[in-house]
């Protein structure tokens, strides 16, 4: 069974959260969770959303997920959610803890815990064809947008709310 629980950069269950450990091959797509942290906290401190929780697989702490809260963002031109590229610690990939995570987030996601929003968005490098299938297992669809960082080529997906 897969749970999510709510982790800030203030939390007890920090020191396990960073010592997870990033598959090599997911390096390049995934924000260290001590940095993701830090990051987060900085944004929550300057009156922006953006939370963070644990994926727990049996108890057992296994990855990060967040999320964010966008009121009219220039990239997506709605107000919207957005799931942030997550992570689940190598001993722990393919087991099925990520699209467990993602359903959970998505639960959380649709109840507007910060407003109301028309979509949800996720963003992921082209060559990231595991984690796209996920994301249309799901109910993304992929869009045309892009973001608003010239050299990035992520692929934006989308799903109502």
């Amino acid at each position: 069974m897969v749970e999510l629980k709510k982790i800030t950069l203030t939390s007890d269950e920090m020191k396990e959260c960073i010592a997870l450990d990033i598959a090599p091959e997911q390096k390049d797509f995934v924000y260290s969770n001590a940095i993701l942290l830090a990051v987060a906290h900085n944004n929550n401190t300057r009156g922006k959303v953006w939370e963070c929780r644990t994926i727990y697989a049996d108890g057992k702490m296994v990855g990060l997920i967040s999320f964010q809260y966008f009121i009219d963002p220039p990239c997506y031109k709605e107000t919207c959610y957005r799931i942030r590229p997550f992570m689940v610690d190598k001993n722990h990939l393919g087991k099925g803890h990520e699209e467990a995570a993602l359903r959970k987030i998505l639960e959380e996601i649709r109840t507007k815990p910060y407003g109301d929003a028309a979509a949800i968005f996720v963003t992921y490098a082209p060559e990231e064809e595991d984690i796209a299938k996920l994301y249309e297992s799901v109910g993304f669809t992929k869009t045309d947008m892009k973001l608003q960082v010239p050299q990035d080529n992520n692929i934006i997906a989308r799903m109502s709310l």
